[in-house]
Parts: structure tokens; C-alpha cells; sequence
């Protein structure tokens, strides 16, 4: 007879990573196409049909994706029924797809195959792994070239290999070419050489580490040039949103859930000067301290840094293996042993899993309803009607058949909307008011009180995710 333990489950891991992988790939396909696009997808996809190699931005890799996997969605819908949502999220789908065992990949690099497996179904549940696997941004993507990054580069050190290193190089250029604030994976990588030169010295090892730092020296240098500068940070704001450094560390938390962070504070805690562990404490650390700093300049997100979750997640997997291993049942206490064995990774995929189940039944996929909007205003409109919206290009995407204006620009001017008013002749006025959009530029609810005393509500379609009001309500002003 076959003795069925979770032990024995354990010994063919390779079975149980297909099973992780596939779960994941069911949860990152599913709904893929349904849910609508928010601002920053649409302006992704729509830079990304201007895109050409002379007209190109700073970080080019999302929008070749987002090119591409419209091209593959557009031969797909031939033979089955999908919108343009899931075209242009395909290849981020499958890019967070990817990267489930390439987590495997690197935990067990660093550790051994249960951490790697432990680490594996963590990013496959992961709610915020799966927001940005459902989205037509660069961020799968720097989490995907990150951890090949780290990979390449932990198993360079470990065996001095040159082809290693020239695949973090790759890997590392990749990802600054996603999203240039990933960057300061350099600075990470460069603390931790520093640490192992200091334990290790030989030739091999400081060939390697010029073959892949030097190529960064040159853009480091041109930093100086003010033009460089301006270039740089012209298209980050100077944090009008107001995101502060406290703003940023509750991002990651809340994103990567409370008893990853704990429990991948505890598995730094266990072995403190074990090099794997120094390795992924500077993963976490260094870009962290680096964007705190940053924020005081620059508008920086807390999801500017999900690339450096992969250093969560193996933390959390190393407490749940040192748990695992340290406690044995024998005789009387084999029930109880084997309960605290898989009680921390059980907290840990449960609460996951409710983050799932609130991302699905809940909050919309984490996005307003825009595609809903407009096909109430469609529905509804007459040919001479004109809208106001706060994101026209959310218009020029879902409606482009409709005279769309700014609300910005009526909001510098306080007569501005007795104006659009009296210049629209008797045309009826559609107000689209996105309440996450509104309480920035609109805080005192002076804009929002004089569409309310002058116009009717149509629809409101609420959305609440990541706590945040991302409820659209519809005025008509007649």
C-alpha cells in the first residue's frame, strides 16, 4: 500500500511546482480580458501603436510587448471571441506565468528546492503578482528581469562563471529598460559584491564583476549633463499625489500581505550572516532605502519597487522551511508536529487566497470601471453631446467618436465651466467623474458640487481596491 504523507509529497516537487505553475496560470488567465482598462494600461497601449525604434521612450521593453502581444491577440481572435483588454495583457500574462518557477529557480539556487517550492506558490497566489499579470505595465516584467537578474548574478559568485555573469548583464539591462527607477538594482548588487570581495579575493571574481558594472559607469556619468537630468525626471511629476516614504513601505506590505512581511523578517532573522540571506536582505534593503530618499524629490509609488518582492517571498519561504525542519513529530506528537509544521505556510496561502477571492469578487480586478462608463454614455448619447473627463484618453480609447475635453483645463479657471457651459449652445454636457482622480484635484469638492447642483447622476459604478475609492459616477448636464 502506498503511504500518502506530506513528506512523500514533498520528494517529487518537481510534480508539485507543475501544480503551482498551473494554478497560477489559471488564476492570471482568468477574467484576464474582462476586466476594463485603467488610465495607465490605455496610455500604454496606445504609445505603444505609435511605437517605432525612432520613436521610442526611455523604457521601450513594455511597450515592444505591449506591440507585440497585440499583434498575437489580433491573429487569436479569429478563433475565439476575445476583446482588446486580453490582446494587449497577453504577453504580461504569460510573463507572470514565467516567472512562478523562475522564483523556484532562485530559491533553490539560494537554499534548497522546499524554499524554492515554499517561494514558488507564494508568487502564485500572490494578489498583487496577479494585479500586475493582468496589466498592460511594465511591472511583471521588472519583476520577471529582476529575479533572472539575481539568479544570474548569485550563481556567478558561486562559480565564477563568465556566461553567468554576461546573463545578469542581459537580464539587468532588460529591466532598466522596463522601468528605469529599477536602476537601483546596480547600487544592490554592487553592496553585495562588495560584502563577498571582502570574504573571497580572486581574478576571476573581479573580471566578472567589471564585465558587468562597467557597462553601467558610462550612463552613471552622463548624469551630470543638466539636459540627461531634466530628460530623466520630466516625466515623474514632483509628487502632487502626495506619496510620502510611510505611503511607500504600507505599499509593499499591503501588497505583498502582512504574514509574508512578518514571516520574511523572521527568515532574515534566523540566519543573519548566511550569504543567501545577506544576498536578499540587500535585494529588499537597498532599493527600499534608495526610493524613501528618492520620494523627497520625485514622485515615487510604493509599486515602483515590486520588482524586489522575489526578496520577500523567499524570506517568508526560508521561516517556513526553518519551521518545517525544526520541528519533528515522533510517536504521541506526530498529529501536533506535523499541524505546527504547516501552520505558517497555511496562514500565508490562506490570506493570499482571500486577497484573491476579494480581488475577483470584490474590487473589479483592482481597476475602475471605465469600459462600463463609456458604454453607458453610448448607450445614451445623441450626436451633438460633449464630454468632460478627467483622463481624455480614456475617451480617445473607448470612444474616440465623442468631442471629449479636460476637466483640468476648466478647473485653472473658476468661470470655467459657466463657459463650457454657455459655449456648448444648448448641447448637453456628460461629466465623468472618477472619484480617485477627483479627490487630488478636486480635495474641497467645489468642481463635484457645482456638477451636482446643475446636472443629473446617470449611473454610478462602484470599485473599491487597494483602499481606495476608484468609484465612477455619470452626470448629464442639460
Amino acid at each position: 500500500m502506498l503511504k500518502f504523507s506530506s513528506q512523500n509529497c514533498l520528494k517529487n516537487k518537481h510534480i508539485l511546482l507543475g501544480c503551482i505553475v498551473i494554478i497560477g496560470a489559471f488564476l492570471r488567465f482568468w477574467q484576464l480580458g474582462e476586466w476594463s482598462f485603467w488610465i495607465d494600461e490605455v496610455l500604454t497601449v496606445l504609445d505603444a501603436e505609435e511605437f517605432s525604434f525612432t520613436n521610442s521612450p526611455i523604457n521601450p521593453i513594455p511597450y515592444i510587448a505591449a506591440k507585440i502581444s497585440g499583434t498575437i491577440g489580433e491573429k487569436l481572435s479569429f478563433m475565439m471571441d476575445i476583446g482588446d483588454e486580453w490582446k494587449s495583457r497577453l504577453i504580461f500574462c504569460l510573463s507572470g506565468i514565467v516567472s512562478i518557477p523562475i522564483v523556484f529557480s532562485l530559491g533553490q539556487s539560494l537554499y534548497n528546492k522546499r524554499v524554492g517550492i515554499f517561494a514558488a506558490a507564494f508568487v502564485a497566489l500572490s494578489n498583487w503578482h496577479l494585479f500586475w499579470s493582468q496589466n498592460v505595465r511594465s511591472y511583471v516584467l521588472t519583476f520577471l528581469f529582476a529575479v533572472l537578474t539575481a539568479l544570474f548574478f548569485y550563481r556567478s559568485f558561486d562559480k565564477d562563471s563568465t556566461i553567468l555573469t554576461i546573463g545578469a548583464l542581459f537580464s539587468c539591462i532588460c529591466l532598466i529598460l522596463s522601468h528605469l527607477l529599477a536602476a537601483a538594482i546596480v547600487p544592490t548588487l554592487a553592496v553585495f559584491a562588495v560584502l563577498q570581495l571582502v570574504e573571497k579575493r580572486n581574478r576571476k571574481r573581479w573580471v566578472n564583476l567589471l564585465i558587468f558594472f562597467i557597462p553601467f559607469a558610462l550612463p552613471v556619468l552622463m548624469l551630470v549633463l543638466p539636459q540627461i537630468r531634466n530628460y530623466i525626471s520630466s516625466g515623474w511629476g514632483h509628487n502632487e499625489w502626495g506619496r510620502s516614504p510611510l505611503y511607500i513601505v504600507l505599499t509593499i506590505g499591503q501588497g505583498v500581505s502582512i504574514p509574508i512581511v512578518v514571516a520574511a523578517a523572521f527568515g532574515a532573522f534566523v540566519k543573519p550572516l548566511d550569504r543567501p540571506t545577506v544576498f536578499l536582505i540587500c535585494f529588499a534593503g537597498v532599493p527600499l532605502v534608495l526610493m524613501l530618499i528618492a520620494s523627497q524629490l520625485q514622485n515615487v509609488a510604493g509599486y515602483y519597487l515590486f520588482w524586489t518582492t522575489p526578496a520577500y517571498f523567499i524570506l517568508a519561504a526560508v521561516a517556513c522551511e526553518h519551521i518545517w525542519k525544526g520541528i519533528k513529530p515522533i510517536g504521541q506528537s506526530l498529529h501536533t508536529g506535523a499541524l505546527m509544521r504547516v501552520l505558517v505556510p497555511c496562514v500565508i496561502v490562506m490570506t493570499l487566497l482571500a486577497q484573491d477571492y476579494l480581488y475577483y469578487r470584490i474590487e473589479n480586478g483592482g481597476r475602475p470601471k471605465w469600459r462600463e462608463t463609456f458604454e453607458i454614455i453610448q448607450a445614451e448619447r445623441e450626436p451633438t453631446d460633449q464630454l468632460i473627463i478627467s483622463e481624455p484618453e480614456m475617451a480617445r480609447f473607448y470612444m474616440p467618436t465623442i468631442r471629449a475635453t479636460d476637466i483640468d483645463k476648466l478647473v485653472k479657471d473658476r468661470t470655467g465651466f459657466e463657459k463650457e457651459w454657455e459655449s456648448s449652445s444648448g448641447k448637453r454636457l456628460w461629466f465623468v467623474v472618477d472619484v480617485a482622480s477627483f479627490n487630488v484635484f478636486d480635495s474641497d469638492k467645489r468642481v463635484r458640487n457645482w456638477i451636482r447642483q446643475r446636472g443629473q447622476m446617470v449611473a454610478s459604478l462602484p470599485a473599491f481596491s487597494r483602499a481606495k475609492d476608484r468609484t465612477i459616477h455619470i452626470y448629464l448636464v442639460e
